[in-house]
């Protein structure tokens, strides 16, 4: 099967592995950039970046997935809108390149309908499915127009090492951009909700049945809450007293219980958003490990 261009036309076959690596390209500098950010900032509960381990899992899987993922996406997206917009740009005798911008909206808002049907927002999904297709298009457009230019096409080495270039330089710039937004705080570290003592009052409940209830007077209700001191661990139950310590701005508020017979309760700090205030707290390794969630049901 070919591919016809303006002024010439280049085998399928070719233009599969341009929109593929090209595809790859950017699937790998948003992958350099998040995991840039992931490692450049502590998550929500204090946690701090990802662990070695899952970096070299990236450094030796990512290079064939992105690969895997480039030529699934050149059948399912590039290919259809390139073959579609050279059928009708023959018949219409208008600009491919316009045809192929409007077939792309068109199949990305196709293709959203699924997206959003597994709870995705409708258009941000749309957004990022046509804005997938630009690059790999682009990209085909441009070698078609350097084929053209030559005598000889392009050696397989020579389209190989050129794209994996392109893709290397776009990764690059993708990881710069990222050093630079958190060196100069566009993109900053979580910033939990700085909630007064009047805003705690009320339930908080977990999974397992886990239940806090504070009360303005000090006084605190506890059902199911979970407890790890030393060896000991289980569940309380019974009435406590809380002390509430206000965050600096940068770290979340925290909260302070009186044991509750041989319950010795750790301290839970502030976090969620102040739309959804959450009490958590970070149970054995601080490098990984378990977060308990309380969600606060009402409002003072």
């Amino acid at each position: 099967m070919r591919g016809r261009g303006a002024g010439g036309s280049v085998p399928m076959g070719r233009d599969g592995t341009v929109a593929m690596l090209a595809c790859a390209g950017q699937l790998g500098a948003l992958l350099a950039g998040f995991v840039v950010v992931q490692f450049g900032r502590t998550d929500e509960y204090g946690r701090p970046p990802g662990a070695l381990l899952g970096l070299l899992c990236v450094v030796v899987f990512g290079p064939p997935l992105l690969l895997l993922l480039g030529a699934l996406h050149t059948f399912v997206v590039t290919a259809p809108v390139a073959l579609a917009a050279g059928v009708v740009a023959r018949r219409t005798r208008g600009p491919v390149w316009q045809w192929q911008v409007a077939l792309l909206m068109v199949l990305a808002a196709v293709y959203a309908l699924a997206v959003a049907q597994a709870g995705a927002p409708y258009v941000p999904a749309w957004a990022w499915i046509a804005g997938s297709g630009v690059l790999p298009l682009l990209g085909v457009g441009l070698f078609r127009r350097s084929e053209r230019g030559r005598d000889a096409p392009v050696g397989t080495g020579a389209l190989w090492f050129l794209s994996l270039t392109a893709g290397a330089l776009l990764t690059v710039v993708s990881v710069v951009s990222c050093v630079v937004a958190l060196a100069t705080g566009l993109i900053g570290d979580y910033s939990p909700p700085q909630l007064t003592r009047a805003q705690l009052v009320g339930v908080w409940k977990g999974d397992g049945g886990a239940e806090i209830r504070l009360d303005d007077g000090g006084g605190a209700v506890l059902t199911a809450v979970p407890y790890e001191f030393m060896d000991d661990e289980g569940r309380c139950d019974g009435r406590s007293s809380w002390r509430y310590v206000p965050g600096d701005g940068t770290a979340g508020g925290t909260v302070e219980f009186e044991p509750v017979g041989a319950c010795v309760l750790d301290t839970w700090t502030v976090g969620g958003t102040a739309e959804r205030p959450e009490l958590y707290e970070l149970v054995g390794d601080p490098d990984a490990g378990d977060v308990r969630i309380l969600v606060r049901q009402d409002a003072p």
